[in-house]
Order: C-alpha cells, then structure tokens, then sequence
C-alpha cells in the first residue's frame, strides 16, 4: 500500500515514516521545498530508503495537495506549527488541513490519520484527580487557553467535519507530550520558565507524557488496524513521571535544572492573582497565566490510554527511565 506522510522529516514524523516502511508499506512524505532529509533517511536506513519517497509542495496549495494524495491509499497528517501567535499557528496549521483534507475527499482515500493533541480537552472543568479519557469534552473556550491549542483544536474540527460529511474515513490520535532524544524531558506541563528558572508547579502529579517511538507506533497501527473509522485515541505511556522523576532523571544524566517548587494548592490562587494585575495594568503584564489556563494545564489528573491499548493492539515497550535515558544520552 502507499502511505502518504505530511511532516515526515520532523521529530514525530520520521518515526512514523520509519515503522511504515518496517511493515512494508511504500510512503510518500509531503515535504516543504527546503527541507532536509538527513535525519529522516538516517531514521529509515539505508536497507529501507528505497521504499521511500519525497514530494516537494506547499500544503497550502490545493494543487499540490491534489498531486501528493493521488495514489495514496492511507494518509497520515502529522505536520502541524508549533509555535508563533494565533494567526501564524491558523495559517500553518488550519488553513493547510482544509486543503488536505478537500485533496483526500476528492481522491477517495481509504482512511486519514489525523495527529491531534491531548491538550484539546476541557481539562479545566473536571475535578480534581478525575479521570481524563476520550470520553471527556473538547475545550468549548478554547481562545482562553494559548494559540496553539486554539489552532489544533479548530484543526480537528476541519476533519470531524468532512468525516460527518461521510467523505473522509477519519481516525484520530491525541498525544500527550511527545519527548524522546533531541527534545527532552521538559516541557511547560511541569511549570513555566521564568528569568532561566523552572517554577515548578507541583511535584507529584502525573504528566501527560510519551515518547516518541511509542508514538509513531500507535500511529501506524491507527492506520493499519480495521473497523475504527470516526474513533479517538489519546496515546500515553504506562507509566506517566512525575515532576520530581523528570528532574531527578536530568540530575542523574549530569543536567540538573534550576528549579522553583510552587505546591499544587498556590496555583489557583496564584493564577488569579497575577490574571488581575495584568488586567489592572491593561496588559503591562502579559496574560500568560489564567485561571482557566492553569486549570487545563496543572490541575492533577489521572490519564489512560486504555482505548489505543485494546482497539489498536498497542503497548508502550521502554519503561520511563529507558525512555529518559535515551532521550537525555
């Protein structure tokens, strides 16, 4: 069968190329014109890079999109921008989506795997150490929370759309923080960075995490599995850390963090305290920290990937200090 990949020279999307090829599938990656593919050919290996394929196009052009998907039987939709404000994140995230997306309808695609996030749960209006799973909401507020959330959000809507249309055999996976080598272990689930300090909020709830090749094997297998058109999967690993283990693992790999602890019970009142300064100073200070942020981002929680582990057949295989290990070698 022939895979099409978009982002498949990034950090998730090498990988997924990678198990693709493995299971003997040929794939097309949708790359941008100057992009490298250095670390994507050495992630296949030589042995399997003929089984590979680059397309050079713009997602944003509804011809090249058309190009890239003719022939593709599955396509896997792992690009997505990760940084910049509303309107840069719309326009690098959305707006190439709809163009996909209207490309797969026209061709008649078999399935399209749509990369999500976890962070388009309405985290912030479930109690204390509730269970979050793909039975909870999608944030209904999502412009109080960042842009990106705002923009993977209206994202997944582009593709529930065309999927209730009837037009587009869609499945879903929502990760939770992807981090393996060449990213890390931190990540703003843990605290935010102030002047070169982490201020650590909490130390003992469970982080949203996976890593990387867990990741692109869910993946694959949300393409390859039969019977799961119009499902959601959230992808976590078994074992969530801690705030404490993550920065015990830097310590221990010889990079230790320079941290501020905040107990979990200050963040609330914290974040309401500075959200009203920033508005008494009419945004002198920016809004980074709300209520509602700090409830979706750092309210204690319990996550299961139990769906993607029975529907998928999929199992996490490195416990988290063989996964911390080789992310921070």
């Amino acid at each position: 069968m022939m895979m099409l990949v978009t982002g498949g020279a990034g950090f998730l999307g090498r990988r997924v190329v990678r198990e693709l090829v493995r299971e003997g599938c040929r794939v097309r990656c949708f790359l941008r014109p100057s992009t490298r593919i250095d670390d994507l050919r050495e992630c296949v290996g030589t042995r399997d890079w003929h089984a590979v394929e680059t397309f050079r196009g713009d997602l944003q052009d509804p011809d090249d999109c058309r190009r890239a998907v003719a022939g593709a039987d599955i396509v896997f939709h792992v690009a997505a921008g990760l940084s910049g404000g509303a309107a840069v994140l719309f326009a690098n995230t959305v707006m190439p989506t709809r163009q996909l997306v209207a490309a797969c309808e026209t061709e008649g695609v078999k399935r399209f795997v749509h990369v999500s996030s976890l962070g388009v749960y309405g985290a912030g209006s479930l109690r204390r150490h509730a269970l979050l799973d793909e039975s909870c909401p999608v944030d209904p507020h999502p412009h109080l929370r960042d842009p990106y959330t705002y923009s993977k959000i209206v994202q997944e809507q582009v593709c529930r759309e065309a999927f209730e249309r009837g037009r587009l055999p869609l499945v879903v996976i929502r990760p939770g923080v992807i981090y393996g080598p060449g990213r890390g272990l931190l990540s703003n689930r843990i605290g935010l960075t102030l002047g070169g300090t982490l201020v650590r909020f909490g130390s003992r709830r469970p982080l949203p995490y996976v890593y990387v090749d867990h990741c692109a094997t869910a993946i694959r297998q949300a393409g390859l599995t039969p019977g799961i058109e119009g499902e959601t999967f959230n992808v976590l690993d078994d074992h969530l850390p801690t705030a404490r283990e993550v920065l015990a693992a830097c310590r221990r790999a010889g990079r230790p963090v320079r941290s501020l602890w905040l107990p979990e019970s200050a963040i609330g009142p914290l974040s309401s305290l500075y959200e009203r300064y920033s508005r008494w100073s009419e945004g002198q200070l920016p809004a980074v920290l709300t209520r509602y942020r700090s409830d979706a981002m750092w309210k204690p929680l319990k996550f299961s990937n139990a769906r993607a582990r029975e529907r998928l057949r999929w199992a996490p295989h490195l416990s988290f200090e063989e996964t911390a290990q080789l992310s921070l070698a």
